[in-house]
């Protein structure tokens, strides 16, 4: 078994993050783990959770260190991943927990065997001489991807092995991703930071015939998630709207990452090119239903972005996307914006909306809203009226 490092980004109070450094604790072969809590300059500890360091450090190779501000969840990790070495990598958020005494173990013996030959019975075929055959054409590993055990709304249910979105129960080469230069981005790490780097390393994954990945069983328990009922995402009613802009923004820069080859050194081709064409069409008919839905939700409650950031990151994000779209907008077919406008609608998350502005004329003209300034948002509340959903005469 190889040594890997356990990168555990720490904000919350010392009794949250104990659960999971105890599942660490009582891992088969725990002596291969080397677990690093990044303090994110939490206000919650007194001592950057060396009281943590010191209980556990009889059980487990564990360490603190510190990032030199607050940065969010996203910088956080990547000062774990920079401030670590082992060629192996996983995260673990604070508030969860590794699924069983052997889970590690599963992720690590899945890389290690990847290129073994096996018997008919499961054994590993070895030469005379008692060593592994590898087989012919073996890849190194870039990835194990294994299902999230979710507790959630008093129920159980399997976050599937296959998923791109979550960056827990996951086991990363780290000689990938300085291949690909893929790195947690610094103007959006406080929320959607897995959407950048996940979207980022598939990318990356899914264009390099050199790496290979590897799922473990769905029927395994791996990694235990427990959303946390005092996070912002639960306790904020308006959470979805906050995160807009921060979604948004994390598109225009997957899309800046894809075509820059020189960063992540994949070579661009025609079948390259027209991916990058299908998912700027997708992300721009996302960010149109998100853009308009934002504002009628401002128009319609209470809610008042907490930053006015917020506000001009979703903008521009939505401006920016709408422009690289219309510079190709005559390379899409009818049927092929109808499809993406059924997907989007019906098969995302979207916070929907039935829109005052027909798709293709936002995509060429824009609309008004996208010139607004903060205080014109703000001033919909008085101006802006909606009737069953549909948005009539401006007062």
């Amino acid at each position: 078994m190889f040594d890997i490092d356990l990168i555990i980004p720490c904000y919350g109070s010392p009794e949250v993050i104990e659960k999971g450094i105890a599942s660490i604790a009582v891992q088969w072969h725990k002596e291969f783990i080397h677990v690093t809590l990044v303090n994110d300059c939490s206000p919650n500890t007194d001592c950057d959770y060396q009281d943590l360091v010191d209980k556990y450090s009889n059980f487990i190779d564990i360490r603190c260190i510190r990032t030199p501000r607050n940065g969010g969840q996203g910088l956080a990790r990547q000062f774990g991943i920079d401030n670590t070495g082992h060629r192996y990598f996983m995260f673990m958020d604070e508030d969860d927990q590794i699924g069983n005494g052997v889970a590690v173990s599963q992720f690590v013996g899945a890389a290690e065997c990847a290129n073994f030959l096996f018997t008919d019975n499961g054994g590993i075929v070895c030469d005379g001489c008692g060593n592994p055959v590898q087989k012919e054409g073996a890849r190194p590993v870039a990835l194990v991807s294994g299902p999230l055990f979710a507790f959630d709304n008093n129920s159980s249910y399997t976050i599937d092995n296959t998923n791109r979105v979550w960056v827990n129960s996951k086991l990363y080469s780290r000689a990938f991703i300085e291949k690909h230069n893929v790195r947690f981005n610094e103007e959006q790490s406080r929320h959607a930071e897995d959407y950048f780097w996940m979207s980022c390393f598939f990318y990356a994954l899914d264009n390099d015939p050199d790496f290979q990945s590897i799922l473990l069983d769905n029927s395994g328990i791996y990694y235990l998630w427990y959303p946390n009922e005092r996070s912002q995402s639960r306790s904020d009613p308006h959470y979805g709207y906050m995160l807009s802009g921060y979604t948004m923004g994390e598109s225009v820069n997957i899309l800046k990452y894809m075509r820059d080859t020189s960063a992540n050194g994949i070579t661009w081709t025609q079948e390259r090119e027209k991916g990058y064409g299908d998912m700027l069409l997708n992300m721009t008919m996302y960010s149109y239903f998100t853009f308009l839905s934002f504002i009628r939700h401002v128009a319609e409650t209470d809610y008042v972005p907490k930053l006015e950031l917020d506000w001009y990151i979703l903008r521009n994000s939505c401006n920016k996307l709408r422009k690289w779209l219309k510079r190709r907008f005559d390379k899409y077919s009818y049927t092929q914006k109808i499809e993406q406008y059924y997907l989007v609608k019906n098969n995302t998350d979207v916070m929907f909306t039935e829109p005052w502005v027909e798709f293709d004329s936002y995509v060429k003209d824009g609309c008004d809203e996208l010139g607004w300034d903060f205080s014109q948002l703000l001033e919909s509340k008085r101006t802006m009226k909606f009737v069953d959903g549909v948005r009539v005469w401006d007062i």
